[in-house]
């Protein structure tokens, strides 16, 4: 590989233009870095040009006209091409010259113009070049001047570009503007991302009408746009795209406010069918799925059901309008809300769940609910003869009020999925959910985390299963089962053939209970992913699960799980190889130099977490070398461990090779400066890395500081400060 870095006060157009032709013969070039170089307003285009003079040049990044990179790619290497001109005073007239060369570029994968000066006119000129430029992945308009007057012209776009996969514009402080585009062979949808826009009224009817006429537009998303609640019931009932699903996602500080009975009123107005209404009171945030065009129903249906309905004269017109909206409705979703015995919302939710014949899914999740509120809301339920899915998790009940929701689980046989997680259900309560666990043979998915289930009450509990032939994922963590419940579950999960998940986190379950789920768990050949983290397992758990270990396994989560190295050793010989795993987590286990290395790889692989596992210089050796085996690796977690600088050195030479890896955690361990210029060094030569945490490392300030502003990319703060992953990326 070589590396060459070119630093003069000033480069002229013509001598860069010299130096890019010179590029095609230079065949063992890697990586070509002019900084700091003084650069005219001209090198853009001139940079632009080289994908067609030298076509083994596979990303030019330029910065403020002063720093320029150039990464080539190997001759065999077909991946597409990434141009960035970040902060180089683009404006207006640059845009069709620009589009012009790199409409050149058969493979153009990512084009970075953030922070330059284009404004609503050169977006306008862009927006209407895009075809010209083939862009396969991201297009970033950030902080680039843009008004509301941008949004209009990217909203009145979409129609003719059928290509676009997302949009994300904010017009707060932040000014992100992202574009996404398909990939040729990709389902043709659009998903569109507005922030901070400041709509008015006035603006409601021009919006409704251009997201109406995106005819690929699946997904809308509003947040912080000034949108009042009359103003979302009035865009609900204008927008009327012609035919399809489409989604709307409303996130703003009066939705925690409104209630749910006014909430519920708006999204009577849409002019489609309501599919589904999600309410999540703190996070301020409304999602209606809907489908057009709306499918009216039989006036004689609806008098029938509205006849049984008892409505009183407060919510009659309300309930009659939800019905004729509402008539589909398959999911109704009410998170961080509050139902107390004063609440009309309850005795609203009973007349309308009385009425929705198609409800597939009820959510009550994370909400405070009163016994008298139950009350209601279980006899709406109990005529929910189709109802698939039930989460009351994180919810708060009384001993009553659970009792009431356990009378209401009588009868449902059609469920597929139920999640009561951290509801108390004590002697009483529990062997009614057991009773009526033994008539849902149709289940697939049960969560009982956090439920203060002992022992005794996992024997019932395991009993009550054997009828469950159905289920694929089982969620017990967070109970006190401990080693005699650990066995009353290995004795039946042979007996569910299509187990997929299983978590037995946080159980009291030490090696007798550890030894009897390995040899149970070694018998479920479907099983995808297992958690039995944070229990005194032992080694000799880990040897009695890397003898049987299931061939489909993706996720294996042992964390502080008292593992030592002969256990550590054996899980990563027998996960060598394993096609399908995708995660693993041996962290705060003492495997000193038990840290698994791999010989054959695991090309799945994308998230590993081995922090305060005492590894050291030596082990971290091998296991940088392991780690160039797993090609799709993506997260790397070591910290709160011995590295030193021997172990920068090792991650630096292998940060190259690794295409995929996005995060390296290095918090809290013995890297010096020393160690951490390494990095850089190893981040500079072409890794797509975006975040290397450094943490509580003995680096001094003053260099964290040089460290930093050279390499953006090392990350030196308690609090992780660098920006998330682009939507859609």
């Amino acid at each position: 590989m070589l590396f060459c870095r070119l630093s003069c006060e000033t480069l002229s157009d013509q001598s860069l233009e010299t130096l890019l032709h010179c590029l095609p013969r230079l065949p063992q070039l890697r990586l070509l870095q002019l900084s700091p170089m003084g650069l005219s307003p001209r090198s853009p285009l001139l940079l632009a040009d080289v994908f067609s003079l030298c076509p083994r040049v596979q990303k030019v990044d330029l910065r403020s006209l002063t720093h320029a990179t150039l990464h080539f790619r190997p001759s065999e290497d077909k991946e597409g091409v990434c141009c960035g001109f970040r902060s180089c005073s683009l404006s207006l007239e640059h845009v069709e010259p620009l589009c012009c060369l790199l409409s050149k570029c058969d493979n153009l994968s990512q084009l970075d113009l953030a922070e330059n000066l284009l404004g609503d006119d050169g977006l306008r000129w862009l927006l209407e070049h895009l075809p010209q430029v083939p862009i396969s992945g991201s297009l970033d308009l950030s902080l680039n001047g843009i008004s509301r007057e941008g949004v209009w012209q990217l909203l009145e776009t979409l129609p003719s570009r059928p290509r676009v996969r997302e949009a994300s514009v904010n017009l707060g402080c932040a000014q992100d503007f992202w574009i996404h585009f398909s990939k040729p062979g990709e389902t043709l949808r659009t998903t569109l991302r507005l922030s901070e826009c400041s709509f008015g009224p006035e603006h409601v009817p021009r919006l409704a009408t251009s997201l109406s006429q995106a005819l690929r537009l699946t997904e809308i998303t509003l947040t912080r746009c000034g949108l009042g609640l009359e103003q979302l019931a009035l865009l609900l009932s204008l927008m009327r795209p012609p035919a399809g699903p489409l989604c709307l996602r409303v996130e703003e500080p009066w939705v925690g406010r409104a209630g749910v009975p006014a909430l519920l009123e708006a999204c009577a107005q849409a002019s489609g069918n309501v599919i589904e209404i999600s309410i999540s009171e703190t996070q301020q945030r409304l999602c209606v799925q809907l489908d057009f065009p709306r499918q009216e129903e039989n006036p004689e249906a609806v008098a029938f059901r509205l006849a049984h309905c008892d409505l009183g004269t407060h919510h009659s017109l309300l309930v009659a309008r939800l019905m004729e909206t509402c008539a589909r409705l398959q999911l109704l979703s009410l998170s961080q809300v509050n139902l107390p015995d004063t609440s009309d919302a309850s005795g609203l939710l009973q007349r309308l769940l009385l009425a929705l014949s198609e409800l597939r899914s009820f959510r009550l999740t994370s909400s405070c609910v009163s016994s008298e509120s139950l009350v209601h809301l279980a006899a709406g339920l109990g005529h929910c003869h189709h109802l698939e899915e039930l989460d009351f998790s994180n919810t708060w009940l009384s001993e009553e009020g659970t009792r009431t929701l356990m009378g209401a689980l009588q009868g449902k046989c059609r469920l597929r999925r139920l999640d009561l997680s951290q509801l108390l259900l004590g002697g009483s309560t529990l062997a009614m959910l057991t009773q009526g666990l033994s008539h849902m043979t149709l289940l697939q998915s049960l969560r009982l985390s956090g439920n203060s289930i002992g022992d005794v009450g996992c024997c019932h509990l395991s009993e009550a299963l054997r009828a469950a032939a159905s289920l694929e994922e089982l969620g017990l963590s967070h109970n006190a089962i401990g080693d005699a419940g650990a066995g009353h579950l290995a004795a039946i999960l042979p007996k569910l053939p299509e187990l997929r998940k299983i978590d037995l986190s946080a159980n009291g379950i030490g090696l007798a209970g550890g030894a009897q789920l390995a040899k149970s768990l070694a018998l479920c050949r479907k099983l995808e992913e297992l958690g039995l983290g944070f229990n005194a397992l032992g080694d000799p758990t880990a040897l009695g699960l890397a003898e049987g270990l299931p061939r489909h396994l993706r996720v294996l989560h042992l964390p502080s799980s008292h593992l030592g190295p002969e256990g550590a050793l054996s899980l990563g010989r027998a996960l060598d190889g394993c096609p399908h795993v995708k995660e693993i987590s041996l962290a705060e286990n003492s495997l000193a130099k038990g840290v698994p290395h791999f010989c054959k790889g695991l090309p799945q692989l994308q998230r590993i977490d081995l922090a305060s596992c005492d590894i050291d210089n030596q082990a971290a050796k091998g296991l940088a070398a392991s780690f160039t085996l797993c090609p799709a690796l993506e997260e790397i977690l070591l910290s709160w461990n011995l590295l030193g600088d021997e172990a920068a050195a090792e991650l630096a030479q292998v940060l190259p090779r690794m295409g995929r890896l996005k995060r390296v955690d290095l918090e809290k361990n013995r890297i010096t400066a020393c160690g951490a210029w390494l990095l850089a060094e190893g981040l500079a030569q072409g890794s797509a890395i975006q975040v290397i945490r450094l943490w509580n490392n003995p680096i001094p300030p003053g260099v964290a500081q040089r460290l930093q502003s050279q390499e953006p990319r090392l990350d030196f703060a308690f609090f992780d400060k660098q920006p998330q992953t682009p939507r859609g990326t």
